[in-house]
């Protein structure tokens, strides 16, 4: 039986780019842009390094393209043309070694009959919180290698509030 992980754009990425950051590399796939974006932003802020594909299709290719280096899949499970149990399945052939989580929207009634169809591999609901993204992580890959990262924006941020100066 599945077991449910507990606890969502990036555009189409180019497959023969690398990750930037050294460590486990995570591949997002999705068709829907928003839940792809959020889910690809979260990993490198958790330390790991992540790419997306917005289809089976171009997860394949990029794992052709890159042996070994994907070490974590996160695949939609409700994806057009290519499920996400599907695409494991595919990837799986590629890399027996390869780890992966099935992304499960509930309200999706095909999605559900899907689920069924793929126990062997566990799942997380969409929107996975960022906490519950950062334990799994961890749990399946290990600690990143670099510390979470954060963006400019909120390094700036975090830094006023602890030194109680504010700008206005």
């Amino acid at each position: 039986m599945a077991q449910r992980l507990p606890g969502g754009p990036m555009p189409h990425e180019d497959p023969q780019a690398l990750p930037l950051q050294p460590g486990p590399l995570v591949l997002v796939v999705d068709d829907e842009f928003t839940p792809r974006s959020i889910v690809s932003r979260m990993v490198p802020a958790m330390g790991y390094s992540a790419r997306s594909c917005r289809s089976g299709r171009d997860a394949l290719r990029f794992l052709a393209a890159h042996p070994r280096l994907v070490r974590l899949l996160l695949a939609d499970l409700g994806m057009p043309r290519m499920d996400g149990g599907e695409l494991a399945e595919r990837a799986r052939d590629l890399d027996p070694s390869l780890r992966v989580v099935l992304l499960f929207d509930p309200a999706d009634t095909h999605a559900l009959d899907l689920l069924h169809g793929y126990r062997d591999f566990p799942y997380v609901l969409k929107s996975v919180s960022f906490g519950d993204l950062h334990g799994w992580l961890q749990q399946l890959l290990g600690p990143p290698p670099t510390g979470p990262t954060q963006p400019p924006s909120m390094a700036r941020a975090r830094a006023r509030r602890t030194s109680g100066h504010r700008e206005g």
